[in-house]
């Protein structure tokens, strides 16, 4: 069963990413059952504050003006960006570290 702490939002990716293993291991590909299944590991006030996204609805339209279900990646999309640090881009390391020290130092 996937988890993850709440009071540590950079652990919400890799909820996600455990997430999509089992999505593949069961065969789950509907993007409605898997928005769901991902708010049921998480508190009530987080699952309701997920699925209240209006990214959790049916409400896209294409060319043709029929409304589409959004996919389950726009949704996790919208749902990490409620979460300050965990977009990846934004992680650094000691190596980063350790350079702008030097850059620093030697400037």
């Amino acid at each position: 069963m996937p988890k993850w702490d709440e009071s540590c939002p950079q652990g919400l990716p890799q909820y996600f990413k455990e997430l999509g293993y089992l999505f593949a291991d069961c065969s789950i590909t509907d993007n409605t059952q898997k928005k769901e299944h991902a708010a049921q590991y998480v508190s009530d006030d987080t699952a309701e504050t997920w699925l209240g996204l209006p990214k959790f609805g049916d409400n896209v339209t294409i060319s043709n003006n029929a409304p589409r279900p959004y996919m389950y990646q726009e949704w996790k999309v919208a749902v990490l960006r409620l979460y300050p640090g965990t977009d990846a881009s934004a992680c650094y390391n000691l190596g980063n570290l350790k350079q702008l020290v030097n850059q620093t130092f030697n400037s």
